[in-house]
């Protein structure tokens, strides 16, 4: 008779790939146009950029509904160039 319990031996955990890991099939897919001419690249160009300021415009609206105060003032270098622009600005009156 045994007196112990039996110790079984634990089954080893499976190997977890990147795949696994890293599942993108929620994301997005994004399909890019192969042979296109000039033209049809231009208005591709431009349909990106307009879905790009889209997206940030309305980022900012949601941000300023919130109250997420460092998503509509703007990135440090955007301050910076805005700063610049008025230094500038201000040098260019004096002169005259």
């Amino acid at each position: 008779m045994a007196q112990g319990a039996l110790r079984l031996s634990k089954k080893s955990k499976t190997r977890v790939t990147k795949k696994q890991q890293n599942a993108k099939g929620a994301a997005p897919k994004i399909i890019k146009p192969k042979n296109i001419n000039k033209k049809e690249r231009q208005a591709y160009k431009l349909a990106k950029q307009h879905q790009a300021k889209l997206h940030s415009n309305t980022e900012k609206l949601v941000s300023s509904r919130v109250g997420h105060l460092e998503i509509l003032k703007g990135s440090r270098r955007e301050l910076e160039k805005l700063e610049r622009a008025k230094k500038a600005k201000a040098q260019a009156k004096a002169k005259k």
